[in-house]
């Protein structure tokens, strides 16, 4: 069976959001509140991302570093992406986060991330302020990152998806084009899609491995 495993970043590999954190120790204005417009269908991402990153006036890369590299991954990860590789099985992250801090996440924890292939946004500083670079240019979806888009591309050359995430961002995609869906438990999937066949809640990479072990036995 030829599987692509498809996989958000920031609250799926690590156990917390990196831009949630970043927002919250550098900027102390409701940024949760354009949150909840994109939960209600009012804004898509690529707008929300504007406007709560708009909301740090001031910052460096060593303040940000400082607190990106207080981040943990989840530590079974580790593991599964060792027991991805050995296998050669297509693994992709589609992330609605910044490529600067995941690679750095991932290189603290002793992932070599030059053979992986990553699909994010990005940021740089232009006079202290943060300017986003993002990774799609438009979307009908308004998107700043349209992973339905990578995915629906990727589909065309395996037999089966498994996305794994456990946010916003990842709803359209699983819910559209995933044959199986991974969903960290109690988190925006999980709950928007609950009643959904396809739908396997996890809390570590374990487990997740330990399904697709089966399936590929099968």
């Amino acid at each position: 069976m030829n599987l692509a495993i498809c996989c958000d970043f920031d609250g799926t590999i690590t156990l917390t959001d990196t831009g949630k954190e970043l927002l919250n120790s550098l900027t102390d204005k409701d940024w949760q509140a354009i949150d909840q417009l994109v939960i209600n269908g009012e804004i898509g991402t690529r707008a929300a991302l504007i406007e709560q990153w708009g909301m740090i006036e001031y910052t460096t890369m060593d303040e940000i570093f400082s607190i990106v590299d207080n981040i943990k991954i989840d530590p079974t990860f580790i593991d599964f992406y060792s027991w991805i590789e050995k296998n050669n099985i297509y693994f992709i992250i589609l992330s609605d986060g910044f490529k600067t801090y995941i690679k750095r996440i991932l290189g603290k924890n002793n992932i070599d991330s030059s053979d992986l292939e990553i699909k994010s946004n990005d940021m740089e500083l232009i006079n202290n302020r943060i300017s986003l670079k993002f990774f799609t240019e438009s979307c009908e979806h308004d998107c700043a990152n349209c992973k339905y888009s990578h995915v629906l591309k990727i589909q065309e050359n395996f037999d089966k998806i498994i996305y794994i995430g456990d946010g916003l961002s990842d709803i359209l995609p699983a819910e559209k084009l995933a044959d199986h869906i991974f969903a960290r438990t109690n988190e925006d999937l999980a709950l928007k899609l609950k009643t959904d066949s396809r739908l396997i809640e996890f809390s570590n990479f374990t487990e997740i491995q330990r399904y697709l072990e089966d399936l590929l036995d099968n």
